[in-house]
């Protein structure tokens, strides 16, 4: 009997556990289960920024969401709990928010990669973004020389090496601004043409610029620029030098002046790569160093070129002869002359002369029938004496004078100012100095216009 109810008893308890728990089983299986609200966006920052990675989770309830950094499988957080030793890694969510957010502060390069968001349900849901961290670029300069040589009308190649995320893109441009003559990095059998730009740069993506034929205009600084989006761009600075054996010219081989100036200068100009430091005046054979009356100055023009001067001060006839400039083992001759000063000669004053015909109202003229006058109309040729006869009349910045044959001889009133002798000259206008200087020719042409017009004046007052 007793063991029937220990029985029942055992039976009854089974039973009652088994109610108890039915309505749990039921709530449970009626729960929906946490799952990701879209989908977690990839991100991009610049190297330096904070990057934040969120995703969104519903339905969380009692699991939890993790991090995971996938390259390297290591754990980043779970729940609000970082696990990583990384000090800029956080979690950040806000209590009953199905946001949930993993920030990494200042990123970094080596922060780049994939991450995965997780929930630990059976089985686990996720989902991965990637990280991207744009990095500014950034010249190797053990790879990129700061300095080139190369001989005259050799190849040569400039190489620029930079890294940076994304790569970056190069730029070659003159320090001074002028074209670049760049040739595409070739062998020696290809022939395609040259590629020069027109405002001093070349088209970008060049990590290299080649020249087939370095020359002196390829001499001089270059600047290879990197850049990729990201702030700051960088540069470097390389020097191509270009070697030739130094030539010298003098700038005027004949020079000459006058003794007594203040002073004059003999110039020769050198061309050399490297430039040449052995610079020296001669005189005939002795040398000539920097005193009272000598002085010396070098003018640089460009990175292979240069001026040579020298200063003679208080010129004296003794300084005429051969000077020679020299710079290294080149040379180049000036030779000085001195001369006498020109005088130069004073400009006399010249009078312009009119010819006044001075005639009477036609009723009012009588018959002319002088001696004089009938030679002037019977003689084809006018003569001295018939031109005496005409009244010239001069004028000058004072007033008028009237001048005959009874006063003034002919060439004086043609050749001569008459007014030099009374007061100063005065400057003359160009006209007057074609009027002085009027050749003879002119003279007879005046005489021949004159006889014309008297004779028709005669003709008519007949």
């Amino acid at each position: 009997m007793s063991r029937l109810f220990r029985l029942c008893c055992w039976c009854w308890a089974l039973s009652a556990m088994s109610l108890d728990r039915l309505p749990l089983a039921l709530t449970a299986t009626d729960e929906a289960e946490p799952d990701f609200i879209g989908q977690i966006d990839n991100v991009t920052v610049a190297q330096g920024r904070d990057a934040i990675l969120s995703c969104t989770v519903s339905h969380l309830n009692d699991y939890t969401v993790g991090w995971v950094k996938v390259d390297t499988k290591a754990i980043q957080a779970t729940g609000r709990r970082v696990v990583t030793l990384n000090s800029r890694v956080s979690v950040e969510n806000i209590p009953d928010s199905p946001i949930w957010k993993l920030i990494i502060k200042s990123a970094q390069p080596d922060d780049a990669g994939y991450y995965m968001a997780q929930i630990n349900t059976d089985p686990m849901k996720s989902q991965m973004a990637y990280l991207s961290v744009m990095e500014p670029p950034n010249i190797d300069d053990e790879a990129t020389p700061s300095v080139r040589q190369v001989r005259e009308n050799e190849p040569v190649e400039l190489y620029c090496q930079a890294t940076g995320q994304p790569v970056p893109i190069i730029a070659w441009k003159r320090e001074d601004g002028t074209n670049i003559s760049h040739d595409p990095c070739r062998h020696a059998n290809d022939t395609q043409q040259k590629i020069v730009s027109s405002n001093g740069s070349l088209p970008k993506g060049h990590g290299r610029l080649c020249i087939a034929s370095a020359d002196r205009s390829s001499m001089g600084t270059y600047f290879c620029i990197a850049s990729n989006g990201v702030l700051p761009s960088v540069s470097k600075r390389i020097q191509l030098v270009v070697l030739f054996p130094t030539a010298i010219r003098a700038e005027k081989p004949l020079v000459g002046a006058p003794a007594g100036v203040n002073g004059i200068g003999l110039e020769c100009i050198v061309e050399a790569s490297p430039l040449s430091h052995h610079l020296f005046w001669y005189f005939g054979n002795t040398s000539i160093g920097p005193n009272e009356r000598h002085t010396m100055t070098i003018h640089k023009i460009n990175a292979y070129t240069i001026k040579m001067t020298l200063a003679i001060l208080n010129l004296r006839e003794t300084d005429a002869g051969l000077y020679r400039c020299q710079a290294g083992r080149s040379e180049a001759t000036i030779r000085l002359y001195i001369h006498n000063p020109m005088t130069t000669p004073s400009r006399s004053t010249t009078t312009k002369w009119m010819l006044d015909i001075r005639t009477t109202p036609w009723k009012e003229r009588q018959l002319r029938t002088s001696a004089a006058h009938l030679a002037i109309i019977q003689s084809p040729v006018i003569t001295t004496e018939t031109y005496r006869s005409v009244t010239l009349n001069r004028h000058t910045s004072s007033q008028a004078e009237v001048l005959t044959s009874s006063n003034r001889p002919v060439q004086e009133v043609v050749y001569k100012n008459p007014s030099v002798h009374r007061r100063p000259p005065s400057s003359s206008t160009a006209s007057d100095l074609n009027h002085q200087h009027r050749p003879t020719g002119q003279l007879v042409l005046m005489t021949s216009m004159i006889a014309i017009l008297t004779q028709v004046i005669s003709f008519v007052s007949c």
